[in-house]
């Protein structure tokens, strides 16, 4: 079974101190005896509109029979100076449409995971913010969107403490990670 995970950093892994994100935990969490594939396709910095640039590629590349989209948080930044979100909301839910009408070409199951809170003091070197509040709105439209489609989606944004799961303000620990992928797992009738 091939199973193909896109998002951004926090997909990708990224602070995780034991080198495995939620993806990676997911992956050990898989029967050793079962052919089973699961691609990270989590890409530091990724919007909505970069997932949409290498979506096609990648899709065609591995015929996913499972898809899992996590990808939101970098839309909902706002750069260095600015009050507008990197990518608008209604662009946002435009992709996330786009993204699961492609996946279903192959994929026979769907699912789509919320964005995790941040420290809302958090600021890049470039100066970049993230603010809860912004994120919740992203991940409202990522929850309508997959409950008209009848998708599964899984809500991880309460369940991570800025305080203590998260490895920089915005990217969780390998704490964090870990209850990230309980939720996840817990929510997958496939692992």
């Amino acid at each position: 079974m091939n199973i193909g995970v896109w998002g951004d950093s926090i997909t990708h892994g990224s602070c995780d101190e034991e080198a495995l994100g939620w993806v990676g935990r997911i992956r050990k969490a898989l029967p050793a005896d079962d052919y089973n594939h699961i691609y990270n396709l989590g890409i530091c910095g990724d919007t909505s509109d970069d997932l949409m640039n290498r979506f096609d590629v990648e899709l065609d590349a591995i015929h996913p029979e499972k898809v899992i989209f996590a990808v939101g948080i970098n839309d909902s930044k706002f750069p260095e100076g600015s009050d507008t979100h990197l990518i608008s909301l209604d662009k946002y839910e435009q992709n996330i449409r786009t993204l699961i009408e492609k996946s279903k070409t192959y994929a026979k199951t769907i699912t789509v995971v919320g964005a995790t809170r941040v420290d809302d003091e958090w600021r890049s070197a470039r100066g970049s913010r993230f603010m809860n509040e912004e994120i919740a709105k992203f991940n409202e439209v990522m929850k309508t969107v997959a409950t008209e489609y009848n998708l599964d989606y899984i809500d991880v944004f309460e369940i991570l403490d800025p305080a203590t799961d998260l490895a920089d303000g915005l990217h969780p620990n390998a704490q964090g990670y870990q209850k990230m992928f309980e939720v996840i797992k817990a929510n997958l009738d496939w692992v």
